[in-house]
């Protein structure tokens, strides 16, 4: 199993996604959104033979 977007998400900051889910395809975001449901629907048609990291990113505030 190949965990290369795994470990590009834990090295990465991704504050400028607060609050969204995103998507991440070959060490890349590419797609974010408010709905994990309408977001791994856009990703899977835009990239069907992949499987993305799919995320979500907390408020700094949730963590508090």
């Amino acid at each position: 199993m190949d965990y290369s977007n795994y470990d590009y998400f834990m090295k990465k900051n991704f504050d400028n996604y607060s609050g969204k889910w995103i998507a991440i395809i070959n060490k890349e975001v590419v797609a974010s959104g408010d709905n994990a449901g309408n977001l791994i629907k856009k990703v899977k048609k835009e990239y069907p033979s992949k499987v993305p990291f799919i995320t979500k990113i907390r408020n700094k505030l949730s963590i508090l």
